[in-house]
């Protein structure tokens, strides 16, 4: 029994709590910021301290949406506001990075515009600084947004309704300039894709491209400037709103819609050293669903989350293994409530999920869970 015990669980040496192998436990709402949904999270490590920084979203039916966050402590389970001063104008749909000392947000909308304005978060200080609009590529939403350890590529997304577009640009936190990148040899115009950093380029993979779903995709390589395709031979069939992520090697693709809008049980991983895809089980998989979030364990690629084809949101999840190309369940007692739009992060040993929005995009949630593999 005490092996057993020993095997299933690992203590939290700063809280002393025990806590189960596939488990969920809550963090604390007291000043959390107020319910919302399509927000930015990002996972720091300050000083050896770990925080979540929640900013943004759509946190009432009515426009303006929200400037306002926190900064939630791992080892403390506290939150604290971010300040408002200087912060960007309130937004949803905006993407988050962190830079090693700093939480960039650009970009997304406001409910009337496709923003071209961002700024730049000190946790350490409080303050804001905005990101210049010399040369920034035109307001967007749905697009590329890679930290590659000292620029941030913004590439891609919808300047408009039925507007994509395949432009994009770098931006120099040190010099606060930016740099247009070329379109010759570029993916279509798209939105709704998918990015990741491989260590020395971006690819790019899937999303929409002028009301046509797309399957294809590209690396980009910023030293050089340059575009190269990748094969298409087996890839996932074209799709929207599908979970994805990245374990050094793999890049995972799953779920999502497809064009007739029916949700997808299936995916494939592509990898980015062989140029090869390959077909993930099916056994065991989550059920069909769109907008799930997808975090990578170190192990597993964790799926949780999301909404069916009406909109009805989901509080399941399971954790697939490249490895062995197999899936496990993932427990529903003590998991949040079922949503969409939430954000998950992976805090080193933990998927947490924090926010999103309950039936029919109402009943906005101000809440987190932490998930133990």
């Amino acid at each position: 029994m005490v092996i057993r015990r020993m095997f299933l669980c690992f203590v939290l040496v700063m809280t002393g709590s025990v806590v189960l192998a596939d488990s969920w436990l809550p963090i604390s709402t007291v000043d959390a910021p107020t319910a919302r949904a399509a927000h930015s999270a990002v996972f720091t490590r300050i000083d050896g301290t770990d925080h979540m920084i929640v900013w943004g979203g759509q946190d009432s039916p009515m426009i303006p949406f929200a400037n306002t966050g926190a900064r939630w402590t791992r080892s403390t389970d506290t939150w604290a506001a971010t300040t408002t001063t200087n912060a960007p104008s309130g937004r949803e749909g905006h993407p988050a990075v962190w830079t090693g000392h700093e939480m960039l947000v650009w970009g997304g909308d406001d409910g009337l515009n496709f923003l071209n304005t961002g700024g730049r978060y000190d946790p350490v200080t409080d303050t804001w600084r905005s990101t210049s609009l010399t040369g920034a590529p035109d307001g967007r939403f749905g697009h590329s947004f890679i930290w590659t350890g000292d620029r941030l590529i913004v590439w891609g997304g919808a300047i408009g309704f039925g507007g994509d577009v395949n432009t994009g640009a770098i931006y120099d936190p040190f010099e606060d300039s930016w740099s247009p990148t070329t379109t010759v040899g570029a993916p279509s115009a798209r939105d709704g894709h998918t990015s990741i950093w491989t260590g020395s380029q971006m690819l790019v993979w899937g999303g929409i491209s002028l009301g046509n779903y797309v399957n294809d995709g590209a690396f980009y390589d910023p030293r050089t400037d340059t575009w190269t395709p990748i094969s298409t031979t087996n890839a996932p069939s074209p799709r929207l709103f599908f979970a994805s992520g990245w374990d050094s090697t793999n890049l995972f693709i799953w779920g999502g819609v497809d064009s007739r809008f029916r949700p997808l049980g299936n995916g494939k991983l592509f990898n980015t050293r062989t140029g090869i895809w390959r077909t993930i089980s099916k056994t065991n998989a989550p059920t069909p669903r769109l907008g799930a979030t997808c975090v990578w364990s170190g192990k597993e690629f964790i799926v949780w989350g999301g909404s069916d084809a009406n909109g009805n949101p989901i509080g399941t999840g399971a954790k697939y293994n490249p490895a062995t190309n197999s899936w496990t369940t993932i427990t529903t007692t003590g998991a949040p409530a079922p949503r969409s739009s939430q954000t998950a992060i992976w805090d080193g040993s933990r998927m947490v999920i924090w926010g999103g929005s309950g039936e029919c995009c109402n009943n906005w949630f101000n809440d987190g869970f932490a998930y133990t593999p």
